[in-house]
């Protein structure tokens, strides 16, 4: 009678081990897809914050008009602004070598962090607007008709919205997948 209750309880033991391996192997699919989708962005971003950076020093040194220069230089430090606080964001991931944490635990945190760095999207839009706001007052509105000029401010605060929604949807997502970790 002893035997087979021990019996029982290895097989419990086993059962529940092959569950967490698989829930691992699920979490370690899925950071190894999200990881060449992030290497992916910043092959993309580094090289366009590069251009983007050189093109508005670029504006800065050949205008003529206050306004546009001054709009060129608040661009470009919310530019650097951003880069840094990104660069922060980086720098605070927790190591994995260092084995304190399991991996569901580290996903799970890894999870939050990206969720929270989504649901502050405004702290990295706004910092954009006067530099934007500035530019586009300058001297861009004096020979052009009045049409133009509200088209141009709509499609300037609609990518504003449609970033911050874009980075909404992702919070709202990240949200999910920790509520699934959780549930399991």
């Amino acid at each position: 009678m002893v035997e087979v209750a021990r019996e029982e309880h290895v097989l419990d033991r086993h059962r529940a081990l092959e569950k967490e391996v698989g829930r691992i192997k699920h979490v370690l699919v899925r950071r190894f897809h999200e990881g060449r989708k992030t290497r992916r962005w910043r092959v993309i971003a580094v090289p366009l914050f590069i251009v983007l950076l050189i093109a508005e020093s670029f504006k800065a040194w050949i205008q003529d008009a206050m306004l546009e220069r001054a709009g060129a230089l608040l661009t470009i430090a919310a530019l650097l602004y951003v880069a840094y606080r990104f660069r922060k964001y980086l720098q605070a991931a927790p190591p994995v070598a260092l084995g304190k944490t399991n991996c569901l635990a580290f996903y799970r945190s890894e999870l939050i962090r990206q969720r929270d760095l989504s649901k502050d999207n405004w702290g990295y839009l706004l910092p954009f607007v006067p530099g934007v706001a500035l530019g586009l007052f300058g001297d861009g509105f004096e020979h052009r008709p009045m049409g133009q000029v509200v088209a141009l401010m709509a499609s300037g605060v609609s990518l504003f919205l449609v970033i911050a929604w874009w980075n909404a949807r992702a919070a709202r997502k990240l949200q999910r997948e920790i509520d699934a970790l959780d549930a399991s």
